[in-house]
């Protein structure tokens, strides 16, 4: 993974970068050339570092972490 670009992020709300990238292993281009956003997000209530890879640029960075907690706890509700 390269990083292309980085966004500036407010560290108070959990993010701790949001970045342009491409993939760059040997055969990985050829199948998804495109840029993806990779976000990286700890949460401080579990104390937990998670990094997400969406294809979704027209979601601020937050919001996508966002997403991705509360499906957490739906799927904590299923265990």
């Amino acid at each position: 993974m390269h990083r292309v670009y980085s966004q500036p992020v407010d560290k108070k709300t959990g993010l701790i970068c949001d970045q342009t990238v491409v993939l760059t292993d040997a055969h990985t281009p050829h199948y998804y050339p495109e840029k993806l956003q990779r976000i990286k997000y700890h949460d401080a209530t579990t104390d937990h570092t998670f990094v997400f890879l969406t294809n979704n640029f027209t979601l601020p960075a937050l919001t996508i972490a966002e997403f991705y907690r509360c499906r957490w706890q739906v799927e904590l509700f299923f265990k």
